[in-house]
């Protein structure tokens, strides 16, 4: 496969604004009343779509607030719910021939605020460079499907329907343009694989710096 040009998605890309401003109170907008409010126009799943984004709108604000701006960004990955109860703003930034990651801990009030700042190996550049790929593909759906999928051993895959869902926001640039995802964290498709590869390479790395001061 013919090698990805980041600085190629960076030069074609203008710097990519917040596509909705975070007009919901609290933790975010309710879906019901966004379903009640865009649905006539542009269908349910578009009126999700957008609740998740103000939803990620007012995570990535709070970011901002704690650890200051960063730089823009490839992709951005926003766990609205980790297992320890804090959210998690990860951005994949391209920096000459390599790309960086950094994560952040987004915590609901008082808690420890964690940073981490890596450098991601080739091979690892090279997946996330295919994911992009397929991420972008037309037939990718914005807004997916809520189901926790199970591979089995022989290769069969199982797939249950999930009504109170792990939401997880993605941006993504590519080389035809930018688009936004929301995903269950336990669904299975080529966003979902994008999210997982780089939360998982975030999980594993010894280089977090937490801050317990409020």
């Amino acid at each position: 496969m013919k090698p990805f040009s980041w600085r190629a998605v960076l030069v074609g890309l203008a710097v990519c604004a917040a596509p909705f401003a975070a007009a919901a109170e609290g933790a975010g907008c309710n879906p019901a009343f966004s379903n009640a409010a865009y649905a006539a126009d542009a269908g349910p799943d578009a009126a999700k779509m957008r609740c998740d984004l103000e939803r990620a709108s007012l995570i990535r604000d709070r970011a901002v607030s704690l650890y200051g701006a960063r730089a823009p960004s490839l992709i951005e990955i926003i766990d609205t719910a980790s297992p320890s109860g804090a959210a998690y703003v990860y951005d994949v930034v391209a920096e000459g021939p390599k790309l960086h990651l950094e994560a952040r801990s987004v915590p609901d009030g008082r808690g420890p605020r964690c940073r981490l700042q890596a450098t991601l190996p080739d091979d690892t550049a090279n997946a996330l460079s295919m994911l992009l790929t397929q991420s972008a593909s037309p037939d990718v759906p914005d807004y997916g499907p809520r189901e926790e999928v199970t591979v089995n051993p022989d290769g069969s895959r199982t797939v249950r329907l999930v009504l109170d869902s792990h939401d997880i926001i993605t941006r993504a640039d590519s080389e035809n343009g930018t688009r936004n995802y929301s995903r269950h964290s336990g669904s299975d498709d080529p966003v979902s694989r994008l999210n997982n590869l780089v939360i998982g390479i975030a999980n594993v790395s010894p280089g977090w710096v937490c801050n317990t001061s409020s």
